[in-house]
């Protein structure tokens, strides 16, 4: 009988009893994250202020109604994380 691996063993007594929270991304409509997808390619941390970028991204999203959330979130978000 092979020898379970510690990661087998520990996957087996862990479950999530409810869903956790989507993303606040996820939770924006299709068109609003293919959007964002694009703004995202467009920056260049090279070229760009994170924080410049997520004030432009807030009010431009709140404008067209959507939630973005917070600073951290969103540039987090940004680098890809």
């Amino acid at each position: 009988m092979p020898k379970s691996s510690l990661l087998d063993e520990v996957l087996e007594h862990v479950a999530n009893s409810q869903p956790g929270p989507s993303s606040w991304f996820a939770r924006l409509p299709a068109d609003a994250q293919a959007e964002l997808l694009d703004v995202r390619a467009g920056f260049d941390p090279a070229k760009h202020q994170k924080r410049a970028f997520y004030k432009a991204i807030k009010a431009a999203g709140e404008r067209r109604g959507w939630h973005i959330p917070g600073e951290k979130q969103v540039t987090q978000w940004l680098s890809g994380r």
